[in-house]
């Protein structure tokens, strides 16, 4: 597609989160440059799994790796780790917004989640896994989390990225409805308005 198109942005639904590596390794292949926003209750920054080196725990790994780290991975949403925040950005060289740190400061957080994106001087790639949103409003998936991202919160860094930093693609991943614990159609709903205003946002970027 990138090579009939060169500036097609893609947006693509998942399905296991190492869904998302495809569309980032073949951005970066065709000459795209840009930073991934990555809202997540995971970091998925282990460099393998149980031998596999591409899955869903990993491939924010080799995509940091692919991208040149430098704060061009920033996470959003992270709230299960059995590291703290300190050991994956000194590590790694990710930047990190916590769900607590968000939930305590949605404003100010939020604009300093857009001043990380222009700190890159890139256009971001938005990789949106569903259990960044908490889970009393999105659990139909395979590790649902709570305590994490308000549905508007996510909804408002989606449609700002859009009009500040311009997307070049973008995604919503790790929706299983067959998964669902106690919702009654809500995290597929969620999802589509989170399509829906992924869509506008990549139409609202530059060219």
């Amino acid at each position: 597609i990138l090579q009939l198109a060169p500036r097609a942005r893609p947006l693509l639904l998942g399905g296991d989160h190492s869904c998302a590596w495809p569309a980032v390794k073949a951005l970066h292949d065709a000459g795209r440059r840009f930073c991934i926003v990555q809202p997540d209750a995971h970091t998925d920054l282990l460099s393998e799994r149980l031998g596999v080196q591409i899955c869903f725990a990993t491939w924010t790994y080799h995509a940091n790796e692919l991208l040149g780290r430098g704060g061009r991975v920033i996470q959003v949403g992270v709230r299960a780790s059995q590291r703290p925040k300190e050991h994956w950005e000194s590590s790694f060289g990710v930047r990190q917004f916590w769900a607590d740190e968000i939930r305590a400061d949605p404003a100010g957080s939020l604009d300093r989640v857009l001043d990380a994106v222009r700190a890159t001087g890139l256009p971001a790639y938005l990789s949106n896994d569903i259990d960044g949103t908490d889970a009393s409003v999105a659990d139909a998936c395979g590790t649902p989390e709570h305590d994490g991202l308000e549905p508007h919160w996510v909804r408002e860094l989606i449609a700002r990225l859009g009009k500040e930093a311009g997307l070049v693609g973008a995604d919503v991943m790790e929706v299983a409805p067959e998964l669902a614990r106690h919702d009654d159609g809500a995290t597929v709903a969620l999802a589509a308005d989170y399509v829906r205003d992924s869509l506008h946002a990549l139409l609202a970027s530059p060219p």
